[in-house]
């Protein structure tokens, strides 16, 4: 069996996570191709869909590849770019390479107004949170929060994140972003007991472990230098966690978790995430449960 890693040849992430899942694959027995979702050109018509990829910028080559891991899509630079990406990956799919996530429901995953959206329907507790355009619309729901976080739609390991305690002063950050048109994404402050949050990893439908994540100052986040170390998981943290993939439809994720004063809160569902530092923590290996049931989905 020939199984893939769907990534951008532009950039690539966690070079760790890349070659644990290669030495997954080998373990295995099976064979590792590379997927670049930049390099990928689509056919269709006459004998149905056609899928190859230039990489030596001379000879195209034809994907094969039975199953495939979506790891990540890159930093595209506009929504025709990112929309071309991500239906490259679906015609993957329509023509029968197995890809986990899905790219449909990963989409859904990676989008914090989307999944909270799915999540909240479900009954997943979440942090109070307030979407919007409109700058005006944003102060008036920040003299609700006392103290509230601001982050990017579609951000990652912390970065560009503000934590503010005064509407006004937050204005300012509302500003910038509608100039940028960016829309505006904040959250209720959460008071974390222990001072950090927890990070649960889960494939297909099993909670592997738990880790907890403490950071220098408010940030949890292990790329902005947080200490990780292992952690027992309760049955509400482990079910909360399991049943946040069943709502957005993902086989993989890494489900980041408070405990408040007012009981465990869903942060973050990631469906890409890097594994190091809870593999660090836990001893577990991510990846080898990745392939494994990823090849146990192929074959079935």
């Amino acid at each position: 069996m020939k199984i893939g890693i769907i990534r951008t040849y532009e950039i690539d992430y966690n070079k760790g996570d890349i070659d644990d899942l290669r030495n997954a694959i080998k373990d295995s027995g099976h064979e590792t191709c590379d997927i670049y979702v930049d390099k990928i050109g689509v056919s269709i018509g006459g004998i149905g869909i056609g899928l190859e990829q230039m990489l030596d910028k001379k000879v195209p080559e034809e994907i094969d590849a039975d199953a495939s891991f979506l790891r990540h899509l890159g930093m595209p630079k506009d929504l025709e770019q990112f929309s071309f990406r991500l239906w490259a990956v679906k015609a993957m799919e329509e023509k029968g390479i197995l890809v986990m996530n899905e790219v449909v429901n990963w989409l859904l995953a990676s989008d914090k107004l989307a999944s909270y959206v799915a999540l909240a329907k479900r009954g997943i507790p979440l942090p109070r949170t307030f979407a919007t355009e409109d700058s005006f619309a944003a102060y008036n729901a920040a003299g609700k929060m006392d103290e509230m976080v601001i982050k990017q739609m579609r951000g990652a390991m912390g970065f560009g994140v503000f934590r503010v305690g005064d509407p006004d002063f937050a204005m300012h950050v509302f500003g910038y972003l509608t100039n940028m048109n960016k829309p505006i994404y904040m959250q209720k402050y959460l008071e974390k007991k222990g001072g950090g949050d927890y990070r649960v990893v889960v494939v297909g439908g099993e909670a592997l472990g738990a880790e907890f994540r403490k950071g220098i100052d408010w940030k949890s986040n292990v790329a902005q230098g947080a200490s990780v170390s292992a952690a027992k998981m309760d049955d509400d943290m482990r079910e909360m966690a399991i049943r946040s993939c069943e709502v957005l439809g993902l086989e993989c994720a890494g489900i980041d978790i408070a405990l408040t004063e007012d009981g465990y809160k869903v942060l973050d569902v990631n469906p890409t995430f890097s594994w190091q530092g809870f593999r660090k923590a836990t001893g577990i290996d991510v990846s080898a449960h990745i392939i494994r049931h990823l090849v146990d989905r192929a074959k079935g």
